[in-house]
């Protein structure tokens, strides 16, 4: 895709590369403004009716769909999420659009909010219908929501706020809050409310609703990771990373065997096939472990700050793995729960960090191109000479304009050496 499309579209150009990892990397091709334009559509509808679904069993208990306060209260929380998370999401042409139909469109910071707060709003829920889970934790199930719904916000915001201009990264938080709101659907509609003590896949096992919302919300986010590799990786293609022959590719590839893998969990259920679907969830494991190990080996320029956070969060998932499997702290619901966060961290400090790098060079670069530029005002004087210039009777005008331009420009002004004569010898006077 050229870079003339994402500027029409007020998305952030891709780099140009030179390396040959870069080159090589279109294999799995870019998706364009207007498709990524239309996945975002596509995960504010699945998000925003998952979240419809476990406000119509928060207020109607029991009774869910049948009652009308449970479904009025859906909708219009339907809705709502709909709309802020497309307010949110969009790009400069849509906030354009908006405006041209007369529409207020909200600041940098007030779409960082409104994403904190959907985020905000679903991990709450989560803890709340998951609240048995909680319950052995100091203060409850209430500390516990309201410190991990505040913290996530607050971190959702900052980075949010920076790499709002970041196609790739406001399509693949839709992508992680479809995950987060399937889950939640299937929390508040499962029929097992035992199923905390067992696995985090055992919401996709009952056979009705719950189960639906569960598998569907883990096919699209494996879908959607594998869609957007590129997308989230190409900043790594700009020649300062240095990025080494097949690094680039090396990386996407393991995105999308990681989507893959994530959408195979989806796909077969704990139930149907027990031993594939764990196949399938080491598979996602080891795609992330892997390249956030192996990163610096693929891409020797990454910043250190990348590389730290990658060896951090695989070092929380092997200590994470030592306390479930070795001394049985917790379960493994909170062991697939932190795998999971895990892994959507990891992909989003990929694609903000990078990006922020390549813009930080960028614009360094653009500094120094505007210090070597003419001021403008000498441009603009020197377009008034040349004009006056071509109107009769205007010597002495072109002239004056000349010196003051010259003594502007901070150069002597131009005149015609004037030579003394030559002095004549006294004995040609006759002395």
């Amino acid at each position: 895709m050229e870079p003339r499309q994402y500027e029409e579209a007020g998305e952030l150009s891709p780099p140009r590369s030179t390396t040959p990892s870069g080159r090589r990397a279109g294999w799995f091709s870019s998706p364009s403004p207007a498709v990524t334009a239309a996945m975002r559509r596509l995960l504010a509808a699945m998000t925003a009716l998952m979240v419809g679904i476990a406000v119509d069993h928060l207020v109607a208990g029991d009774q869910h769909m049948q009652t009308v306060l449970g479904i009025l209260c859906a909708a219009t929380a339907a809705a709502l999420a709909f709309v802020a998370l497309l307010v949110a999401s969009a790009s400069d042409a849509g906030l354009e659009l908006m405006r041209r139909a007369g529409l207020a469109t909200p600041s940098r910071g007030g779409r960082a909010a409104i994403v904190a707060s959907v985020w905000f709003i679903v991990v709450g829920l989560c803890v709340h219908f998951a609240g048995e889970a909680f319950e052995p934790l100091p203060g409850g199930a209430w500390i516990a929501g309201a410190a991990l719904a505040s913290g996530l916000a607050a971190v959702t915001y900052h980075v949010h706020h920076r790499a709002l201009d970041h196609d790739g990264y406001r399509t693949f938080n839709l992508v992680a809050m479809v995950l987060a709101a399937g889950s939640l659907a299937a929390m508040s509609a499962t029929s097992r409310t035992d199923w905390w003590t067992l696995n985090f896949s055992t919401l996709g096992t009952s056979d009705d609703l719950a189960a639906f919302c569960f598998n569907a919300g883990i096919v699209v986010a494996g879908t959607g990771m594998a869609g957007l590799a590129r997308v989230l990786t190409h900043s790594l293609e700009d020649p300062r990373f240095r990025a080494r022959r097949g690094g680039v590719v090396f990386v996407r590839t393991c995105i999308v065997l990681l989507g893959a893998s994530l959408a195979g969990v989806g796909l077969v259920p704990i139930d149907t096939a027990t031993d594939l679907h764990n196949a399938f969830a080491l598979g996602a494991a080891l795609c992330f472990a892997v390249p956030a190990v192996a990163l610096k080996l693929a891409v020797p320029g990454v910043s250190n700050r990348l590389v730290a956070v990658s060896l951090v969060l695989v070092a929380i998932e092997a200590v994470a793995m030592v306390l479930y499997d070795g001394f049985g702290l917790f379960n493994l619901t909170v062991f697939e729960l932190v795998a999971f966060g895990l892994v959507f961290v990891w992909l989003i400090a990929v694609a903000v960090l990078t990006m922020v790098s390549v813009e930080a060079s960028h614009a360094k670069r653009a500094v120094t191109r505007a210090d070597r530029r003419p001021e403008p005002a000498i441009l603009s004087r020197q377009v008034r000479t040349l004009r006056a210039a071509r109107q009769p009777g205007s010597r002495d005008r072109v002239r004056r304009r000349a010196r003051a331009l010259s003594r502007a420009a901070g150069r002597v002004q131009g005149s015609r050496p004037v030579r003394p004569r030559r002095t004549r010898r006294l004995s040609t006077l006759g002395w």
